[in-house]
């Protein structure tokens, strides 16, 4: 019986399934010990009872693998294989990684080479980097020190038939399939907004700001650039890692004083935990956004790939809002708000047409989120400069608690300023 016997067409299958490498259990007579083997089955089906055509014995086990998915099936034979291993006969195991579509151990075969490790490891990815490739060999020395060796292989030669250069393997051989120059998997960036054409965009390595908005036909006349928001991947992953570490740092901290609360036999923290716990359930409510604070009237203004102009990265998006016409007033005011901006109004005008602030607000801390990202601060105490004061359509100005009137916590303000700054990206994103 031979295995086109067992699978007489792809009617027998699943649909992708992965036909160049079937892998068969055997048990071998007298004592049942286990090996491997695999078949290529498309080549079985294509001249039945020819070499590839392997003949069946009784108790093999047949497995069909798919091609979206890992080797299911593939550890508990490995298992196998491990526990028969021994000083003399040691474990038949190869391994392959790099750029192939399935990574990983296989079992070793009788007579397997580098093609067949390759055929096991799903062939090669379209990035691989197909001219040569390399194993790493570990061989024990007299049963004294275990040596390594570095063998090149040439894979243009094996993939056009060279017999001589598909070597033999042997246990625990490593083979590392490169990757081609430069490789890139297709990146794209995404402009919304008031933008002539926008979209999403593919880029090319290096590729800047100016040339992708070149390739959109530019801002449209109602574009206000200096509210543009630009958000980024990677600064989305570095926010959620910190929200997670301040979540795990309050939560201790609550823990920490709850505990000093009860040793101590008072009731004057009760305040400040209940205002932790429910600063913790709205850090654990947030969302990382990722904004890189940035004004795009600058870079417009910049010479093409100068320094003002932005390094594009893979799953960038870019809106830009139509004209803006309000300013933001959010934190400790009587009334949190948006109203209309006016030439020459102040900072403090806009808190007392927000109907002042609350007796829990911190005046010494008062700031202002810019329509671009970038946090005005009153660093010296008092009221801002002129020229740090001058409000925009658009800013959002900020008052936050004053954590002093009870007992702070350590991670207090940072925690607020996250809220609060993501709670102005989130409302200008909305706005787009």
């Amino acid at each position: 019986m031979r295995l086109t016997d067992l699978i007489p067409s792809l009617n027998e299958v699943q649909p992708m399934p992965d036909l160049n490498y079937v892998l068969i259990r055997r048990q071998l007579p007298p004592d049942g010990r286990v090996v491997a083997v695999s078949a290529d089955l498309q080549a079985a089906l294509s001249s039945p009872g020819g070499p590839a055509d392997i003949e069946l014995k009784a108790l093999d086990e047949v497995r069909v693998f798919d091609l979206a998915s890992a080797r299911p099936g593939v550890e508990a034979l490995l298992d196998e294989l491990r526990l028969q291993a021994t000083l003399d006969a040691p474990m038949p195991v190869v391994r392959i990684g790099g750029r192939v579509r399935a990574p990983g151990t296989y079992p070793l075969e009788p007579g397997m080479r580098i093609s067949d490790l390759v055929r096991a490891g799903g062939a090669l990815a379209e990035s691989a980097y197909i001219t040569d490739a390399e194993i790493t060999r570990y061989e024990v020395i007299n049963g004294e020190y275990r040596e390594v060796d570095l063998i090149n292989v040439n894979l243009a030669a094996i993939r056009a038939g060279d017999s001589a250069s598909d070597v033999t393997l042997q246990p625990y051989d490593f083979l590392h399939v490169r990757q081609v120059t430069d490789w890139r998997e297709q990146e794209t960036v995404t402009l919304r907004g008031e933008v002539r054409f926008p979209g999403t965009y593919p880029i090319r390595k290096g590729e800047t700001l100016l040339s992708v908005l070149e390739r959109a036909g530019g801002l449209t006349d109602s574009a206000y650039a200096y509210g543009a928001i630009m958000t980024r991947e990677e600064l989305r992953e570095r926010e959620g890692r910190e929200i997670r570490r301040l979540v795990d740092r309050l939560e201790a901290d609550l823990a920490a004083l709850a505990l000093q609360e009860a040793q101590a036999g008072s009731n004057g923290g009760a305040d400040t935990i209940a205002a932790g716990r429910l600063l913790l359930s709205d850090l654990r409510a947030t969302s990382p956004v990722g904004r890189l604070a940035m004004d795009l009237r600058r870079v417009l203004a910049a010479e093409p790939g100068s320094d003002q102009d932005i390094l594009l990265e893979d799953g960038d998006v870019l809106m830009v809002p139509g004209p803006m016409q309000s300013v933001s007033v959010i934190g400790e005011v009587q009334s949190p708000t948006s109203i209309f901006w006016e030439r020459g109004l102040t900072r403090e005008d806009y808190i007392n047409l927000s109907g002042g602030m609350t007796r829990r607000a911190d005046s010494r801390r008062v700031y202002i989120v810019r329509a671009n990202g970038q946090v005005t601060t009153n660093s010296g105490g008092g009221w801002f400069r002129a020229a740090e004061a001058d409000i925009q359509p658009g800013d959002t100005i900020v008052v936050p608690s004053d954590i002093e009137r009870m007992r702070p916590l350590p991670l207090w303000t940072s925690v607020t300023t996250i809220l609060y700054n993501m709670a102005v990206t989130v409302a200008a994103i909305s706005r787009i």
